[in-house]
C-alpha cells in the first residue's frame, strides 16, 4: 500500500510538473515578424533608426501581455542591401526558415514592391512602414498593407506650404538617382500644377556616392527659380546646404524627411533657418500615441526618436493588433482579415487600410527656425 501511495504521489509530482513544463513553453512561445531593411549601404541609417523604433514597439508589446495566448512578439532582421532580388531572397528565407508569420521588406520602395512576388505566392500577410511609392498599392497583391504615408500626401502638405508664398511662381529640384527621388519629384511637380500652377524650370538627380553639387548648384543659379526643392539625404546633405553657400545660391528652400535629423541641425544651423520639410512625423506632436511613443523609445535608447523610428513603432503595432485579433493558431488568410480590419492610432495618425491595402496616413509640414524644427500643418 505504501508503495502505491508513493507510486501515485511521483505521478501527481511528474504530472504537475509536466504541467508547469507545458506552461512555461506556452509562456515562451514566440511570434515572429520577419523584417527586411537595408542595414548596409546608403539607406542603413534610416533602416537602422527604423529597427529601432520597432525593438521599442516589441519591448511595449510584450511588457503588456505580447499578442495574445502567452505569446510574446520576435523581430528577424536580415538585410538585403537595398537591392530587389536581395529582397526577394530575405523574403523568401524570412517565411520558409524563419517561419515569420507576417513580413516587413522596406527601404527603399523597390525592395517592398519586388517581395510581393513572394507573399502573394506564399499568402503571407506583408506590411510596409517605410514604403512611400504610389506603385506599391497597385501590385494586385491582397496580402500587401501600407501602415505609412505615400508620396502623393508628402508632396500635397508640401506643396501647399510652398504655394502660400505668392511670389512663389517657379522651382528648381534636386533628389536622389533611384525610386524614391524621381517619386517625390514626380508627386511634387503633379502637386504644384494641380493646386497653384507654379512652374518646375529645372530637375537633376544625384547618385548615391555623390558628395560635390556644385555644378548643379550654378546651374539652378543662373536659371533664377523662386524656390528650391533639395532632397539629399544624410550626410551628404550637409554638404549640399554648405555648397549653396559658397555658390551664392539663397532661395526659399524645400524638402523632405532628408532634412529632418537632429545631426543635420546641430551642424548646420543657420543654414537650414527657414527650410521647410515634409515628414511623417516629429518630436514636436504632442498627442496620447506620440507621447506614449516617445516615453518607450526614451527609456530604451536614451535619445529622441525621429521620423523613421515612428513609422517602425508603428508598422510593428498594426502587426501586433492584427496577430492580437486573430489569435493563437490563425493561418495566414485569418492574418490577412485581421489587417484588412485593424484600426490604429499611431503617432502619425489613424491607420486603417483601404481595399487595396492603403492606409493614407497624413504627411505633416515642419520649419525650421531659432535652431528647432515647429510644426507648421
Amino acid at each position: 500500500m505504501k508503495s502505491l501511495t508513493s507510486l501515485g504521489k511521483g505521478l501527481a509530482a511528474a504530472t504537475v510538473a509536466a504541467m508547469a513544463s507545458t506552461s512555461l513553453a506556452s509562456a515562451a512561445e514566440t511570434v515572429k515578424l520577419g523584417v527586411g531593411l537595408s542595414m548596409t549601404g546608403p539607406l542603413a541609417f534610416l533602416s537602422q533608426q527604423y529597427v529601432q523604433g520597432m525593438k521599442a514597439a516589441v519591448e511595449t508589446i510584450n511588457k503588456s501581455g505580447g499578442v495574445g495566448g502567452g505569446r510574446q512578439l520576435e523581430l528577424v532582421v536580415r538585410d538585403h542591401k537595398g537591392v530587389p532580388s536581395e529582397a526577394v531572397a530575405v523574403a523568401k528565407r524570412l517565411i520558409d526558415e524563419d517561419k515569420a508569420a507576417i513580413i516587413d521588406i522596406d527601404l527603399p520602395s523597390t525592395v517592398a514592391i519586388a517581395a510581393q512576388a513572394v507573399s502573394k505566392e506564399a499568402k503571407v500577410p506583408q506590411i510596409a512602414g517605410f514604403t512611400f511609392a504610389p506603385a506599391a498599392v497597385k501590385q494586385g497583391n491582397p496580402y500587401f498593407f501600407r501602415a505609412c504615408t505615400n508620396a502623393d500626401l508628402i508632396a500635397d502638405a508640401l506643396a501647399r506650404s510652398i504655394i502660400e508664398d505668392k511670389s512663389n511662381k517657379t522651382i528648381a529640384m534636386l533628389a536622389p538617382n533611384d525610386d524614391y527621388g524621381r517619386s517625390a519629384v514626380e508627386a511634387l511637380s503633379n502637386a504644384l500644377q494641380r493646386l497653384g500652377g507654379i512652374k518646375v524650370v529645372y530637375v537633376d538627380y544625384y547618385e548615391r556616392t555623390q558628395n560635390d553639387f556644385s555644378a548643379i548648384l550654378l546651374k539652378m543659379k543662373s536659371l533664377n527659380p523662386d524656390s528650391l526643392f533639395i532632397d539629399v539625404r544624410w550626410p551628404a546633405s550637409l554638404t549640399v546646404l554648405k555648397q549653396m553657400v559658397e555658390v551664392g545660391l539663397k532661395k526659399p528652400l524645400f524638402s523632405s524627411v532628408n532634412f529632418y535629423n537632429a545631426k543635420l541641425a546641430e551642424q548646420a544651423g543657420p543654414l537650414l533657418e527657414g527650410t521647410q520639410m515634409s515628414v511623417a512625423w516629429a518630436p514636436v506632436f504632442t498627442d496620447p500615441a506620440s507621447v506614449e511613443f516617445v516615453k518607450a523609445y526614451e527609456a530604451m535608447f536614451k535619445q529622441k526618436p525621429d521620423d523613421s523610428a515612428s513609422l517602425g513603432w508603428t508598422a510593428t503595432m498594426v502587426a501586433a493588433e492584427a496577430l492580437k485579433a486573430a489569435g493563437p493558431g490563425a493561418d495566414s488568410d485569418a492574418l490577412r482579415k485581421a489587417l484588412a480590419d485593424v484600426s490604429y492610432t499611431g503617432p502619425q495618425g489613424q491607420v486603417k487600410f483601404d481595399a487595396n491595402g492603403e492606409a493614407s496616413v497624413a504627411a505633416h509640414v515642419l520649419r525650421f527656425k531659432g535652431g528647432q524644427y515647429h510644426f507648421v500643418r
